[in-house]
C-alpha cells in the first residue's frame, strides 16, 4: 500500500489517485483554491502537483519543427524579465529562462544537442542584440526574422508618438487644437477599422492640420506594405523606397528610424521566406503572468517553469 501513497510536507500521506486529481485540478484552479476545496495544506497540493509535473516535463524536450520564436516578458515595477522560447509551428513552450541577457538565451542553445541546433531554420525575434548575437553564434545557418509586430510597435513609439509630442510642445495649452494633439496618441496607433466614429473625426482633423504627423501616419501604412510582399526582392524594393522617403522627410524621428531599418534589413526581408513572428507569444505571456500569481513565481522558479510547460504543451502538427 505504501507504493500507492505520497508523503507530503509535515509527514502527511495521500493516495496517488488523490495526487493525480490534485494535479489535474491545478490546471484550472490555483493551488490555494484546490487546497481549500479539499481542506488540505497548500504545500501538500503543491508537492503533489509538482511531482506529477516533473514526471511529464522535468526533462527539457528541445526537439522542434525548425521554426522558433523568442521574446521577453516583463514582470511588475521591478522589471524582472523572462526569456521564453516556443516552437512556432506547434505553439509548445520549449524553454524559459530568467532575464533577457546574452547568457540567458545562450543557456537555451547550450541545452540543445548539436543536431537540434543545426535543425533550426529560422528564429523570430525583436531587434534585441543579445538574441541576435546568440542565434548567430550557435545557429549560424538559421535565418533571423525580425518580428513585424515589434517593428510596427517601435515605429508607433519612436516616430509617430515622438513627432506628435514634438508638435504638442510647440503649442500653448490654451491653443484650440491642444487637446486634439494630446488625446490622439492611441488613435494614431490603431488600425482604421478599429477606430470609433468620434476618433475617426478627430484623427482626420489632426492629419489635416499637421503635415508632419500626417506624413508619419502615411509612412506607417507603407511600412506595413513592406511585409505584404510575396518575395524578398519586392520586400527589399519597397523597403528601400520607404527608407529613402524617411531620409528625405527632414524629420529627426523618421531619419533615425530609417537608420534602424537600414542596419537590420536582412532580418526584415527574411519574413518573405518564412512568415514567422512572435505574436503567439503575446497570448502566452498573458497566461504566464496569471501562472506567476498562482505558482509562487520567482520564489520557486523550477515549479514556475513546470507550470508554464504544462499550460503550453503544443499541438501535434
Amino acid at each position: 500500500m505504501r507504493s500507492q501513497m505520497l508523503l507530503t510536507p509535515g509527514g502527511v500521506e495521500i493516495t496517488n489517485r488523490l495526487a493525480r486529481t490534485l494535479h489535474d485540478l491545478c490546471g484550472y484552479m490555483t493551488v490555494k483554491e484546490v487546497a481549500e476545496y479539499y481542506n488540505l495544506n497548500w504545500g501538500t497540493v503543491k508537492k503533489a502537483h509538482e511531482r506529477q509535473l516533473k514526471k511529464e516535463f522535468g526533462d527539457d524536450d528541445l526537439n522542434h519543427s525548425g521554426y522558433l520564436a523568442v521574446d521577453e516578458l516583463t514582470f511588475g515595477k521591478y522589471h524582472k524579465y523572462l526569456t521564453v522560447v516556443i516552437d512556432f509551428k506547434t505553439g509548445r513552450v520549449l524553454w524559459v529562462g530568467k532575464d533577457r541577457k546574452t547568457d540567458t538565451i545562450r543557456d537555451f542553445f547550450l541545452s540543445m544537442t548539436e543536431k537540434q541546433r543545426k535543425q533550426v531554420r529560422a528564429v523570430a525575434m525583436d531587434m534585441w542584440k543579445p538574441y541576435i548575437k546568440a542565434v548567430k553564434e550557435y545557429c549560424p545557418d538559421a535565418d533571423i526574422v525580425f518580428d513585424k509586430y515589434h517593428i510596427i510597435a517601435s515605429y508607433h513609439r519612436e516616430v509617430i508618438d515622438e513627432i506628435r509630442r514634438s508638435e504638442l510642445r510647440k503649442m500653448s495649452k490654451d491653443h484650440p487644437d491642444y487637446e486634439i494633439y494630446k488625446g490622439m496618441r492611441y488613435s494614431l496607433f490603431k488600425n482604421p477599422e478599429k477606430l470609433k466614429e468620434n476618433e475617426k473625426e478627430q484623427l482626420e482633423k489632426l492629419l489635416d492640420i499637421n503635415e508632419n504627423i500626417s506624413l508619419a501616419y502615411i509612412l506607417k501604412d507603407e511600412l506595413k506594405m513592406v511585409f505584404r510582399q510575396d518575395n524578398s526582392v519586392d520586400m527589399l524594393k519597397y523597403l528601400t523606397c520607404l527608407i529613402g522617403k524617411m531620409r528625405a522627410s527632414g524629420l529627426k524621428p523618421l531619419k533615425s528610424f530609417s537608420r534602424k531599418l537600414t542596419k537590420h534589413w536582412p532580418g526584415l526581408i527574411t519574413y518573405a521566406r518564412h512568415r514567422i513572428h512572435t505574436s503567439l507569444l503575446e497570448g502566452i505571456n498573458n497566461k504566464i503572468k496569471e501562472i506567476k500569481r498562482s505558482a509562487f513565481g520567482f520564489r520557486d522558479f523550477n515549479y514556475f517553469k513546470l507550470k508554464i510547460k504544462f499550460a503550453f504543451p503544443g499541438n501535434k502538427s
